[in-house]
């Protein structure tokens, strides 16, 4: 035969290798959807550049709960990610039913996201050693060396969700939480500028019509706990609100897609699950200032596949500079939408960036993780590829302020993008985590955060 010709069986066979590659690396183009814009008025707040030298802490931190086990691999380690909205393919969380595949979505292929968790809080001793360690770093001035949990149970020893928590120091108010699910809140005497020279402190606390009135002694070596006889522990049908707080400048255009799916699997795995909760989803976009937008708000709804394509026309888009407007954005997503009462409050920050610490007129990122507690939202931050150590140093605090977690995407060994892997370069212990599939961990978050809400352990 001759060397130019080829038959037709060849031809076919050629065809059949070709055509599916081309189809896996296709896509359609995203579109920036509609939504509300908030705007930025308030005073500029100052800014550290020596990160928080802390004192020696006034007050033992209360027991804390055991760090993650060893860092292990897992077997659905290399597991493509299902096609959005469909299920994925790794181990199913127990007890959350895998989603049949929503038609009409496309069926691009992504190896899954993988990421690692740390309990600053747990751990809060090696936390306070990482923020000195860090005291190079620009960022907002926040002394946490100070810390008291409150927590607050009904007759019967259930916790309370939602119970209103205020802290008076003579007639002021200092302090404002709700309770979390678990019925604990924390306050931080020194971010909320409370003198050393004040030992003891006034706590009412309130859910419905049953009130109770305490002291705080500072310095005190354990939580205090507060019994509201006679309030509701939490809803029999728990309710649950979820905000997805996304970064959608053009750094993140390399895994925008691949965090979209993921999300989209998230929201379909949490609506599949038994018993139900009154769920609901929300979005807040944001890029920086002199982009197309600096957030994009899209209020809560229970139609979880409104919700998806919301999600899904967001693309990346701006930036320009490293450091991105989060501080408006968290604003944003603390007071630009309408969280429900009674409920497990929860917004997943997911950001490569740090927050601009030089614009005027902006929001300050500290006080909104403060208003934030005063809503009982809990805010987990999940640093994506190329986040420095501002960034790292960022979302580690506005969790740590609001009894969340800090989750990190994990790469191969020495890496801070590319493939998923088992290792980050984050400043953590790496006997502290465990590393799992991205959507797996936000799930397993969600049902521990619902479990809590019901009283278990």
């Amino acid at each position: 035969m001759h060397p130019n010709s080829t038959s037709p069986r060849t031809l076919l066979a050629v065809l059949a290798l070709v055509l599916p590659l081309l189809v896996a690396c296709g896509g359609a183009a995203s579109t920036a959807p509609s939504g509300g814009t908030i705007g930025a008025q308030p005073p500029q707040a100052p800014v550290s550049s020596v990160g928080a030298v802390l004192p020696a802490a006034t007050a033992a931190p209360a027991a804390a709960a055991p760090t993650a086990g060893i860092a292990a691999e897992r077997a659905d380690a290399a597991a493509p990610m299902a096609a959005i909205g469909g299920a994925p393919t790794s181990l199913p969380v127990p007890g959350v039913p895998q989603p049949t595949p929503a038609p009409g979505l496309p069926t691009q292929q992504y190896n899954a996201l993988r990421a690692g968790e740390v309990d600053d809080n747990a751990d809060f001793d090696s936390y306070l050693a990482y923020l000195n360690r860090s005291a190079g770093i620009r960022a907002r001035p926040a002394d946490v060396s100070e810390r008291y949990l409150l927590r607050v149970n009904d007759a019967a020893g259930r916790p309370v969700l939602d119970a209103r928590v205020r802290i008076f120091d003579g007639e002021q108010q200092v302090f404002e939480g709700r309770t979390y699910a678990g019925g604990k809140t924390v306050f931080f005497p020194r971010v909320a500028g409370v003198s050393g020279n004040d030992q003891q402190l006034r706590v009412l606390v309130e859910k419905g019509n049953s009130t109770v009135e305490g002291t705080l002694a500072r310095g005190q070596a354990s939580a205090s706990t507060f019994v509201l006889r006679d309030a509701q522990a939490a809803p029999a049908t728990p309710r649950l609100d979820v905000l997805f707080l996304l970064d959608a400048t053009g750094s993140m255009g390399d895994e925008i897609a691949q965090i979209q799916q993921t999300i989209a699997s998230i929201a379909e795995r949490i609506d599949a699950s038994q018993p139900r909760p009154e769920l609901r989803f929300a979005l807040v976009a944001y890029r920086d200032r002199g982009d197309a937008y600096v957030t994009q708000v899209h209020d809560f709804t229970p139609d979880v596949a409104q919700f998806r394509e919301t999600l899904l026309a967001t693309s990346a888009g701006g930036g320009g500079d490293d450091p991105e407007s989060l501080n408006e954005a968290l604003h944003a997503a603390v007071a630009g939408v309408h969280w429900a009462d009674n409920a497990v409050r929860l917004t997943f920050l997911v950001a490569d960036a740090p927050p601009h610490l030089d614009y005027p007129n902006d929001y300050d990122y500290v006080q909104e993780a403060r208003n934030a507690v005063a809503q009982g939202i809990k805010v987990y931050t999940i640093a994506a590829s190329n986040s420095g150590d501002e960034a790292e140093y960022v979302l580690r605090q506005i969790a740590q302020q609001t009894l969340a977690h800090f989750i990190f995407l994990t790469y191969q060994p020495g890496q801070n993008s590319g493939a998923p892997g088992e290792t980050t370069v984050h400043q953590v212990d790496p006997q502290s985590f465990t590393v799992e599939r991205l959507d797996d961990l936000v799930v397993q978050v969600v049902q521990r955060e619902l479990a809590a809400a019901q009283g278990a352990a």
